[in-house]
Parts: C-alpha cells; structure tokens; sequence
C-alpha cells in the first residue's frame, strides 16, 4: 500500500470514528437531556395536579361550613320541604367552579330537587346516578369524599362534605366541577375523559406501577398514574392517568442523527481533499526521492530533487543532492584512479585495505615489452605510434584481468604485471604463468591480422617482495620493489622475440603446468652469477 493510500486510509478513519463517537454522545446526551426534562414535566404537573386537587377540597369544605351555620336550612329539612331546601341552599351557596349541587339528608339518602327548581343551576343533563355516594354517611366530620362521573364527555368530580350543626350531622353537600376535557380518568377499570388515546386504554389497564413506557406501533410513550380519592372513600377508586409521547424526542434524535451524519458526511469529503492534498505534498517528494535513489543506484549521479513546499522534506532534499554531489564526485575519483592504476588496487585503496608503508609479499611479476620498438617508434608519426601502442596494451590488458592479475604499470612500450599482490589467491604462480602465455597467444594472434606484427617478450620471476604505496599522503603509488622484480625485468630483456622465459622459482611452482626448456644460465645485469632460466615450449590446453 502507497505512503499516500495510508495516509488517506489513517485520517478518514479518524473521522469516521470520531464522527461516529460524536454521534453516539450526542444521542446519549440528547436522550438524557430529554428525559430529565420529560421527568422534570411529569414532577411539576404531578405537583400541579396535586395542588389543583387541594383547591376545590377546600372551597368543598368551606361551602358545607356556610350551609352549617345556616339556621333557615335547617328549619327547611326539619319540614321537609326539598323545594325549599334547594331554594335556601341555593341562596347560601357560592359555587363558582362548580357546576351544581346535591343534599343528602341525614341518613345519606338523597333529596331530590323538586320540579321548580332551576335545572341550569342544579341538574347536568346526561349525568348518571354513579355520581351518588355509596354506604353510610361519612365517620369523621370535616373529611371530603371525592368521586368521578361522565357526562355527554366532560369528567365531573364529586366532592362530598357532611353538614353538621354542632355534633349532629343533619345532611352531606355534594359539589360537582367540570374537569379539563384532556383529563383521563380510570373507574372501575374503564376510561372515562379524552387525555389517553384510546389504543393505549388496554394496555395501561394491564400495567402495574405510578409510572414507566409503552410502545405502541414504534412509538414510545411516558404514562403517569395517580389515585386521586386515595384512604376512605364511599367511591370506587379513581386514578388521573398521564400520557406522553416520546415521539417528538425520536423524531429530534434522528433529525439529530442525520445533521451529525451529514456534517460528518461533509467532514470526511473535506478530510478526503485536505489529505490528497497534503499527501501530494508529501506522497511526491518521497515518489521523487525514490525515483532518483533508484537512478543513483544505476549509477546516473547527475539526478537532483526539486525544491519542495515542505520545510522538512526540502532538507531531506537538499541533503539528497549533496549526497549524489559527493558520489558523482567519487565515482569521478575512481574512474580517474582506475584509469591510472589497475582497477584491483583501485578497490583495495578505495576500502582503505592498502596504507602508506610496505609489507613482504610473495608475488610473481611478468615483464613485457615490444622488440624493436625504438626503431619502429622513431620512423613513425606519434599519433600513430600511440594508436598501434593502445591497439596493443589494451589486447594485454584485457588477457591480464581475464588471469585476475594487477597492471602495475605501463612504461612506453612495456608492462608490469602482478600476481599475490595487493590480494593473492593461493595459486599466484600458476595464474601468472597462464598468464603470461596466452598474452604471447594474443599477440601472436593479432599479428596474424595485422599488417604491422609486433614482436614481444616476457620474464616472469617469482618471490618476495615489498609491496606497499610510495610516496606521500598527497600522492603515492602501490608498487613493488625487490630482487624478483628486477629479475622478472632482466628475463623480459633476454627474451627474444616470441619467448616467455621464467626463473627457477616460477618452475618449480608450476612444473606441471607447461612444457619447460631450461636455458644456459644467463649472464644478466646487476648478477654477479649466472641465473638459470627456462623458456615456456607449451602449455597443455
């Protein structure tokens, strides 16, 4: 996966996620919020109810108390006379919110209002006989027994107070009030009132408890129970129950829902663009850097990053730059140094595995140098004098690092050539003599084709020698020096043209190597005796 997929795979799913988290914390939030609002709601009109309730109870009380102190009441019931009755209660009575009135007599029976009396003020058309109190006259004086009635829709309460003169109770009052018409009112199992949607009627009559929820078709709804004639009461027992939906809570919840969905809908396409965006920002410098490692790995030092946006990556940049700088520049060094010195020992000194200094080294080094060639130099342009020389040095050379042996140096026409240093192989002898055969191969090779044949010869010596750098920090060369250099040097100046001549040491190395011809021992410069030497016959293919 690309650095710029991850990175737009990283931020979006931290916006989801985040999103999502805001999402839930929010509904959790809102619903908590709602509810304690909801709750609150139900304690303040449950409050509410209650005082409302405490009202009418008391105007109750203090109507039955004026009856009480009325004299001519009395005087009426004493005679009978309900006409009469109704007329002076009617008189003495303040009823305010209440609609109408009722007397019992004594013993709880009613007193019914006679044919003159006004029905307006004292008969509700449609009101049933539940609205009169059942059993005995109430115990205890001053307390109200409350009932509920219907009639034609509107709920009624019932208010029933004794009126006593003194410790005679010589009759009970019975007030009726009007209800709201969103007032649900449960009586002896049915409802009665508009306040409950008639499918939740069924299932609150089966539900136990002051308050919980009901769902009814994937709506939610909050239910508060309160019985409202709770102790002693001659009247069936009434609960006032209250119903809330919670829909309008689901329905903010999922507009709730959708707004934060939307807005983290939006902060994902906006996270999507910034993170292209930056990721291009960061994405192609790095694609850049990769490209041009890529080309400095092949070699092509020349590449350089462009400046970027990115403080950061612009130093990573431009340090890249220095660096392909430095190894442009490097490379440079090594290819001059490998152009002046044999690429062997330009490794060896590039590790830094060769110092200024000397070791002893058992090495075999070939000399080889053209026969005539002052002669023939002499006679020719020098133009075309170096171009037959590099035609031939180049044919050696290539046979030497066949052979893995190390081109010391090129002097005119000659070649120094060395096998064990500055890295041996174990078997330095037999390569060098190889070597030097079939660099008498190649020549003899190429003068076959050529119209101006050279002829060569070589010495090839074997033994100890110092080899190190000569010289200064500044400027110094991987050489060797000692007997067997000079040795190989007075070979290669004996051999005729055509011979590979080797010393003792070389033979006996390599004597299952080729075919040898010992020679006179040799008077060479430099000796003082006779050296023997031997001249290669053939090497087996």
């Amino acid at each position: 996966m690309t650095f710029r997929a991850k990175l737009l795979r990283t931020i979006l799913a931290l916006v989801v996620i985040t999103t999502a988290a805001s999402l839930l914390i929010a509904q959790r939030q809102n619903a908590a919020v709602f509810q304690s609002v909801v709750d609150a709601l139900f304690a303040e009109q449950m409050k509410a109810f209650q005082q409302a309730q405490e009202l009418p109870i008391q105007a109750a009380k203090a109507e039955a108390g004026r009856l009480a102190q009325s004299v001519r009441l009395f005087a009426a019931l004493e005679e009978g006379d309900p006409e009469v009755v109704y007329q002076i209660a009617g008189d003495e009575l303040r009823l305010g919110e209440f609609a109408f009135f009722r007397l019992l007599d004594a013993e709880g029976k009613l007193i019914p209002p006679g044919p003159e009396v006004n029905a307006g003020v004292f008969e509700v058309e449609g009101l049933r006989g539940e609205w009169l109190p059942r059993g005995p006259v109430l115990p205890e004086a001053g307390d109200v027994d409350l009932g509920f009635v219907e009639s034609k829709g509107i709920v009624y309460r019932l208010l029933v107070c004794q009126i006593r003169n003194f410790d005679q109770t010589v009759g009970s009052l019975i007030l009726g009030q009007p209800m709201a018409r969103d007032t649900a009112i449960l009586l002896d199992g049915q409802f009665i009132g508009e306040g409950v949607p008639q499918a939740l009627r069924g299932r609150l009559m089966t539900t136990k408890g002051p308050e919980g929820q009901l769902e009814l078709e994937k709506v939610t709804y909050r239910f508060a129970r309160y019985r409202l004639n709770a102790g002693h009461t001659r009247y069936p027992p009434a609960d006032w129950i209250s119903v809330f939906s919670l829909a309008e809570l689901a329905r903010q919840q999922r507009v709730l829902a959708w707004r934060i969905g939307l807005t983290g809908l939006a902060a994902l396409l906006l996270a999507a663009l910034v993170t292209v965006a930056l990721s291009r920002q960061l994405a192609q410098p790095v694609a850049d850097l990769v490209q041009a490692a890529q080309e400095v790995r092949e070699g092509r030092y020349e590449v350089r990053l462009p400046p970027t946006q990115t403080f950061e990556l612009n130093n990573l940049g431009s340090a890249f730059n220095e660096m392909a700088a430095g190894l442009a520049l490097r490379d440079r060094y090594h290819s001059v140094l490998q152009q002046v010195t044999d690429p062997h020992v330009a490794e060896e000194l590039v590790q830094g595995r060769v110092s200024l200094g000397g070791e002893m080294r058992e090495v075999s080094v070939i000399f080889c140098d053209i026969r005539g060639y002052t002669e023939m130099s002499a006679a020719r342009d020098p133009v075309e004098v170096i171009e037959l020389l590099n035609h031939h040095l180049g044919a050696l050379t290539r046979v030497v690092q066949k052979h893995r042996g190390v081109i010391n140096k090129f002097a005119g026409d000659a070649i120094m050539v060395l096998f064990g240093a500055p890295k041996a192989y174990g078997d330095d002898a037999s390569r060098a003599l190889c070597c030097a055969w079939e660099m008498m191969q190649e020549r003899e090779r190429l003068n076959r084709l050529s119209s101006e044949p050279l002829g060569i010869g070589i010495g090839l010596a074997t033994g100890q020698v110092v080899a190190g750098c000569v010289g200064t920090e500044s400027r110094s060369e991987y050489t060797v020096i000692g007997e067997r250099v000079n040795l190989a040097a007075r070979l290669c100046s004996a051999a005729q043209a055509g011979e590979v001549i080797i010393d003792a040491d070389t033979r006996e190395k390599t004597a299952a190597k080729a075919v040898f011809e010992p020679l006179e021992p040799l008077s060479l410069k430099g000796y003082s005796r006779p050296v023997q030497a031997f001249k290669v016959l053939s090497m087996p293919a």
